[in-house]
């Protein structure tokens, strides 16, 4: 058996070099552990996301736990989609492709064929609005899914909320929310398209997160590059590589921490997005001052 973790995020941005170092080294602990075969380092793409790789790899370098090169980018439109390659240098190329907000889902073929990626819907329904399932007409999810390698059948990161929702008997008080835990944790399969791999990811942005990941039957061959092995398109199962906390007050903490972070990485990305629009405002001014004076 293998096992993958096709989503994972070192999360080490703008931390003081002596904060990084410490989360590598709890990331390592944790790898060293119950780590699975493969993880892919796919952090955002405002988040210097081949810093995140070369860490990542580095931290693991004697493991058995061996690193893919990856991005989770966001597009024109606000969704999120993974990319995954060979090596760094395909990594390095490819990120010159999917600048924050510069480049559109409808691109993601042509994308994945230009820069030889893997691409993932992650998380298609989750709470949020970066999802695709969210944010696209049915019509459009499906044209995506249509182009795409693998869609995410399970996304960890909404165990936390779940458990909150069910532990405190709110659930049906959330019904919307709870309903879109349920489509992030096991995604029906009317919303896998046709001919997809599915990924079973843990998500995690904190050492400790993997609770599940995806595990398969498929043989890799000996020198076989492990994305020519996911390019077969696997239909991973969940794998429990550690059980997610169950007392109360530990699930509250993950739970505070994980919407920290949401609310951090929402902030980044509607800045992001503002000063790209200022950018692009204080250019057509420019431009049409630039023909005014012309004139």
């Amino acid at each position: 058996m293998l096992t993958f973790d096709l989503h994972f995020h070192a999360n080490i941005h703008r931390m003081p070099a002596r904060s990084k170092s410490l989360r590598l080294r709890k990331i390592r602990r944790h790898l060293r552990q119950c780590g699975p075969d493969f993880v892919a380092s796919t952090e955002h793409s405002y988040k210097k996301p081949l810093e995140a790789y070369q860490r990542l790899a580095e931290a693991s370098a004697d493991l058995r736990t061996s690193v893919i090169p990856g991005v989770e980018a966001v597009s024109a439109e606000g969704i999120d989609i993974i990319f995954l390659f060979d090596d760094e240098a395909g990594l390095r190329r490819g990120l010159g492709d999917v600048p924050t907000f510069g480049w559109s889902v409808r691109d993601v073929g042509r994308i994945a064929a230009h820069t030889g990626a893997l691409t993932i819907v992650p998380h298609p329904f989750h709470l949020g609005r970066t999802s695709a399932g969210n944010i696209l007409s049915r019509r459009g999810y499906l044209r995506l899914l249509a182009v795409s390698d693998y869609v995410e059948i399970h996304n960890g990161s909404a165990l936390t909320f779940d458990s909150q929702l069910t532990g405190c008997g709110a659930g049906q008080l959330f019904g919307k929310t709870q309903h879109k835990l349920d489509l992030t944790l096991d995604l029906p399969m009317a919303d896998r398209g046709e001919g997809l791999g599915w990924a079973v990811s843990s998500d995690a942005h904190y050492p400790g997160e993997q609770f599940i990941v995806g595990c398969t039957d498929e043989v890799m061959a000996p020198a076989e590059p492990v994305l020519d092995f996911l390019r077969r398109r696997i239909r991973f199962a969940p794998h429990a590589l550690i059980e997610p906390p169950t007392e109360y007050s530990v699930n509250s903490l993950h739970l505070l921490r994980s919407l920290q972070g949401v609310l951090k990485e929402a902030m980044v990305k509607q800045c992001l997005r503002t000063s790209g629009r200022a950018r692009a405002a204080g250019v057509a001014l420019a431009l049409s001052c630039g023909a005014f004076a012309s004139m």
